[in-house]
């Protein structure tokens, strides 16, 4: 009887320890320069808006894996959306992407 209460308290404990993950990880890449807003989907996919700029793309996302990998937040693919072309009413999936990384090697 101890292990039916014991075990949906550890899951309850690990679901909300990897919500604060990526809470952390979400606040991390939004306080970034260049990246105006952010979001973080339920298959570790992390999309982050940016305002349009010259800026070499695939090294920002690629630094932006490195800047979430300490909170250990599964994050697997972080995808650069171009700001002004983000459309709100469809999925973040179907946004074109500037370019994006694999974060899980």
């Amino acid at each position: 009887m101890r292990f039916a209460i014991l075990v949906p308290a550890l899951l309850a404990m690990s679901i909300s320890s990897a919500w604060a993950d990526q809470s952390s990880a979400l606040a991390d890449i939004k306080a970034q320069n260049y990246a105006v807003d952010a979001q973080i989907d339920t298959s570790g996919n992390a999309y982050v808006l940016v305002k349009p700029a010259g800026l070499n793309w695939p090294a920002y996302a690629a630094a932006m894996c490195q800047l979430v990998a300490p909170h250990q937040a599964r994050i697997f693919r972080m995808r650069i959306i171009d700001l002004t072309k983000a459309n709100y009413s469809k999925p973040p999936a179907t946004w074109p992407r500037l370019t994006e990384a694999a974060c899980a090697q």
